[in-house]
């Protein structure tokens, strides 16, 4: 505990011997950087601005063309174009209308920065560490992204030998870092909409978004009643009335947004706001966010203190880990979006599918964050990462941990490409969706490992209806923050398994590890850049 200040006024206060309780009480109360009323205005007015410039800002073809926000529009586009130049066009707009949140982030940092010296910490990334409760945080995931890097290249490899097919090699170099505007994703933090890139034979064979837009027709008020089923089915709460009287999940007043769920701490009102369209990725957003409320509604019975998750990754890793199990044969048959459950096939395409979105999320998230800890500490009086080289920094980090460069030469002087993502003019750390991006499947091996009798290779896990899987979740989540993470773990895991770990997203991905491997070999595809 870095606020030894804080843990001595609070011990001043209490004349008893403390409890367990009382000291996580105190933990989780000094954890942090105090703001001086000052402080607290301006820092307000700075994430203000920050935020209406990301919400506000639309890139536009001309006067009498369509006018593109982020979210969901240019989220859309990137995920549907397979035009070279348009993507282009699209990618370089957007940065440039980000462009000028530069001199106000730095003036965010400088804020935060001195809140948190005040308070005995180098600067605010240490603070935001801290939160996590893991020893040595930026070694373990340093560690954890190690070992599942040779598995990230191979899958690189094969991208990379495909979009060179698709785009020519004078776009795509056989050798070099992808361009990262041809991943599918406006920030190519996920590559899974490239799927019929990727495989087209098995996208065409397998198209579940075609099947659920067309054959089965959804709504998303469809999608959201059966995302609740899952959930429901494994003896987990439904929704509550607030909940689908005052949620907005499609996009009523044409502004942009960003999904997110909400506690409004008041009787069973729990909210998603999202701007949704029947889709796949729309039915992963909606589990992810339902995962948030099911933990909400878990915990609302614990003191205020401890109304929030094991840590902020816990909160993120509980649709994740349920969605694993929506995404499995046996559950896609159930809800008719493939006529069999049994195909070869289908497993390494759900498998591929399924590493396109999250192995790139995990160098992605990585990158970004140590780009943000290198700025914060830099800004907080050392001589490294001035402003005047962020930009390069940002590129130097998702080289080496994505293989992606910029599609055009980036500029110090007029550029801050960081900014064109939501986290970082937000100021939401991100550190917990790269711990969570392996938490998550640690948490779907317990539940597989709890619906006793269910346990196949663990992709093809199926955990829908099982009470007892479902029992745990709840126990764990009932925690809330009033045990330490480990020991949350440890609910879930029967004792075992209680350190972050990248043995289940491994064993989960074996398969298609294989397969990379010998399309690798067979067709004598480059590795690494």
């Amino acid at each position: 505990m870095r606020n030894a200040r804080c843990w001595k006024e609070m011990l001043e206060l209490q004349n008893q011997i403390l409890d367990q309780e009382d000291r996580r009480k105190i933990s989780i109360l000094c954890r942090g950087p105090r703001y001086t009323a000052d402080q607290a205005r301006e820092m307000a007015a700075i994430l203000k601005d920050l935020q209406s410039l990301y919400v506000d800002s639309k890139v536009c073809r001309g006067p009498q063309l369509p006018c593109y926000a982020a979210e969901p529009d240019l989220e859309r586009l990137f995920a549907t174009s397979r035009d070279a130049a348009e993507l282009l066009w699209a990618w370089h707009e957007w940065r440039d209308q980000v462009a000028a949140a530069r001199p106000l982030y730095a003036q965010l940092i400088a804020i935060q920065n001195q809140a948190a010296q005040s308070q005995g910490y180098h600067d605010i990334g240490e603070c935001w560490r801290e939160e996590l409760e893991i020893p040595n945080l930026a070694h373990l995931v340093e560690r954890l992204y190690d070992d599942v890097r040779p598995l990230f290249t191979m899958l690189h490899a094969y991208v990379r030998h495909r979009l060179s097919i698709v785009y020519g090699k004078d776009v795509v170099s056989p050798t070099k870092p992808i361009p990262a505007h041809l991943l599918g994703n406006l920030w190519a933090q996920t590559w899974d909409n490239i799927v019929d890139l990727i495989v087209p034979d098995l996208a065409a064979r397998f198209n579940l978004d075609r099947k659920l837009k067309g054959d089965r027709k959804w709504t998303v008020p469809h999608m959201a009643r059966r995302a609740e089923a899952f959930y429901t089915s494994m003896s987990l709460p439904p929704m509550t009335a607030a909940f689908w009287r005052e949620s907005r999940l499609e996009n009523q007043n044409g502004r942009q947004c960003h999904g997110s769920a909400a506690n409004m701490f008041t009787q069973d009102d729990y909210r998603i706001l999202m701007c949704a369209e029947p889709s796949m990725e729309d039915f992963y957003v909606l589990h992810h966010e339902l995962g948030h409320i099911q933990y909400y509604m878990a915990y609302k019975d614990q003191p205020a203190i401890f109304q929030d998750g094991a840590n902020s990754a816990f909160h993120e890793s509980i649709g994740d880990a349920i969605m694993y199990g929506v995404m499995t044969p046996h559950h896609l048959k159930r809800l008719s979006l493939i006529d069999s459950a049994v195909d070869p096939d289908l497993d390494i395409y759900l498998l591929l599918r399924s590493a396109l979105n999250k192995l790139p999320q995990l160098g992605f998230g990585l990158a970004l964050e140590q780009w943000r800890w290198g700025v914060q500490a830099g800004s907080a009086g050392g001589h490294q990462n001035p402003p005047s080289h962020w930009n390069t920094l940002w590129w130097r980090m998702r080289e080496l941990h994505q293989g992606i460069q910029p599609p055009t030469l980036r500029s110090d002087s007029f550029h801050f490409d960081p900014a064109a993502k939501f986290h970082i003019v937000d100021n939401t750390p991100y550190i917990r969706y790269v711990v969570g991006g392996f938490l998550q499947m640690q948490i779907f091996e317990a539940l597989c490992e709890n619906a006793k009798g269910k346990y196949e290779p663990l992709h093809r896990c199926d955990i829908y209806n099982s009470t007892a899987a479902g029992s745990k979740l709840r126990k764990m989540m009932s925690l809330g923050s009033s045990r330490h993470w480990s020991e949350a773990l440890s609910v879930l895991t029967n004792g075992k398994n209680v350190k972050i770990s990248s043995a289940a997203i491994l064993k989960y991905y074996q398969p298609l590890a294989v397969w990379l491997k010998q399309q690798i070999a067979k067709l004598s595809i480059p590795v690494g850049w």
